[in-house]
């Protein structure tokens, strides 16, 4: 018996090491479901693991023996000053030292080190209030320092218009069928041309999609359902979403008046929350159509009736805390909104609350429990859920006009990006999300749907005819007349709409 088991492990043993020899060559095929935006579940800690089941690495197809020479790769990118910002800068693209508490931090260090030792490159990043502007300014002037570009999402309608970028089709080793790419930037492409990217490199694309997270504590305390269940079985509407929130609002000094900081609220959201709901709804401001042109789409009757039902929900004062709308200085000062914002869900004076994931984190010294759902379909005929990428806080990625070696560009991008998911994006997901800030098991589950279902308007971040905050501020003034708004606006986007694909058209 013991040497029939002796050679049992033998064998084993044997297969073992033939697999992993096997799987060192070129492309490996992935068992299972890890991150991408548009398609994939994103891995737990590790980034191998699915259900008990090991994961084999996917390696991107790349040329091997490649030497860069010592190249600084150099990154334009964003800087961010305001106060909803736990970080200014990125940081996910570069990070100076290895031991830190912050994991995101440590894999950052650890990829490109290993890309460093690899290509023999080192990488730079260099930040900018106005990078789109600094981008337009070293194109036009011949400069090749930048290797690639973040942008923040409202600033990359002059990036576009101004062909300040080369199109994913010429960057040669990016490959957008592989998992690391998010596929729902496809939804920024016009006339099949695509300029930029997004993915596993990023994180703020992540932290910058919409949600909604809701107060475990005050949910036991009004003997409540946890919407878990309706998120899974396709079931949470706008409807449900609506009888929490009307349960959940109470007036706790009982001055006969709902006061922004000191009563609780069914559900407290920014004015932003109206074209959330709108496309979490299955709406958008613009769609385009088979030859990937761009139209209006605001007046359809879907729409329409997702907006109605998106009023009905923000504009009920009694339940509804709408934080730049409501709070006595009208929302002017953004220190005064954003106090009372953090302060409703942290005192457990708020039940709902829509945020950008960014916003997460604000919570994590937050005494009760809290959970994160998506945003909720128009009704339960709705095929899926839709996360809508706020124009405001996501970025995506471009390749300057400028860049000197898009060979190079692309395969030590598409290395990044490919590593990134086996690092940064398991980092990000699973210790900084699921074991840091939310506060449940069942939260990862809705982190994959949120993630999976990410949506990009055209029409609110190239804010064709300035829609997307006239839009917005309709929930300011708690104004229902949307087609009259609509009839304002109409011929302006019709013409930056033109001018836009005309720009696009004209590039060689």
């Amino acid at each position: 018996m013991k040497r029939t088991i002796a050679l049992l492990l033998l064998v084993s043993m044997i297969l073992i090491a033939l697999a992993a020899c096997g799987s060192q060559d070129g492309d490996t095929v992935n068992q299972g479901n890890l991150p991408n935006a548009g398609n994939d579940d994103i891995p737990g800690s590790d980034g191998f693991e699915n259900g008990g089941n090991e994961e084999v690495k996917l390696l991107p197809d790349l040329p091997d023996g490649q030497n860069f020479g010592g190249h600084v790769f150099t990154f334009l990118v964003h800087e961010e000053l305001s106060d909803d910002w736990l970080s200014n800068i990125p940081l996910e693209i570069v990070a100076e030292i290895e031991e830190t508490e912050e994991p995101i931090v440590a894999e950052v260090y650890k990829r490109n080190e290993m890309l460093k030792e690899k290509y023999n490159v080192d990488f730079r990043m260099l930040p900018e209030n106005e990078e789109h502007n600094v981008l337009r300014r070293v194109v036009q002037s011949g400069d090749d320092t930048y290797d690639a570009v973040v942008i923040f999402n409202n600033n990359i309608p002059p990036v576009i218009n101004n062909g300040l970028l080369v199109t994913v089709d010429q960057l040669p080793y990016v490959d957008l069928d592989k998992p690391w790419w998010d596929d729902s930037v496809n939804g920024m492409s016009v006339a099949n041309k695509q300029f930029l990217l997004g993915g596993d490199i990023l994180i703020l694309d992540n932290e910058a999609t919409n949600a909604l997270v809701f107060n475990k504590k005050l949910m036991s305390d009004l003997q409540m359902e946890l919407p878990y269940n309706l998120v899974n079985e396709g079931k949470w509407t706008m409807d449900k979403l609506n009888d929490y929130v009307k349960g959940g609002s109470f007036d706790l000094n009982g001055n006969g008046v709902m006061d922004v900081e000191e009563d609780r609220w069914g559900f407290v959201c920014y004015r932003d929350t109206m074209h959330a709901l709108l496309v979490s709804g299955g709406g958008a401001l613009a769609v385009k159509d088979a030859d990937d042109l761009p139209f209006i789409d605001f007046a359809s009757d879907r729409n329409l009736s997702v907006l109605e039902k998106v009023m009905d929900i923000m504009y009920n004062k009694i339940d509804v805390l709408n934080i730049q709308s409501d709070i006595s200085d009208g929302g002017n000062n953004s220190e005064n909104w954003l106090r009372a914002y953090h302060n409703a869900f942290e005192q457990d004076r708020a039940l709902f609350m829509w945020v950008r994931m960014r916003v997460v984190e604000k919570f994590r010294g937050m005494d009760s429990d809290f959970g994160i759902v998506p945003l909720p379909k128009f009704d339960e005929n709705q095929a899926n859920y839709h996360s809508v990428v706020n124009p405001y806080t996501g970025v995506l990625m471009g390749v300057p006009n400028t860049a000197s070696n898009l060979d190079r560009t692309s395969i030590i991008l598409e290395a990044m990006a490919a590593e990134s998911r086996y690092t940064i994006q398991p980092a990000y997901y699973d210790v900084v999300l699921t074991r840091k800030f939310a506060r449940d098991a069942e939260s990862e589950g809705m982190l994959d749907i949120i993630f999976n279902s990410r949506v990009y308007d055209i029409g609110a971040i190239y804010a064709f005819g300035n829609v997307f905050i006239d839009l917005i501020t309709l929930a300011d003034r708690s104004n229902t007349d949307a087609m009259s708004f609509y009839e304002r606006r109409k011929g302006q986007m019709e013409r930056d709409i033109n001018r836009l694909i005309e720009s696009i058209q004209n590039m060689d």
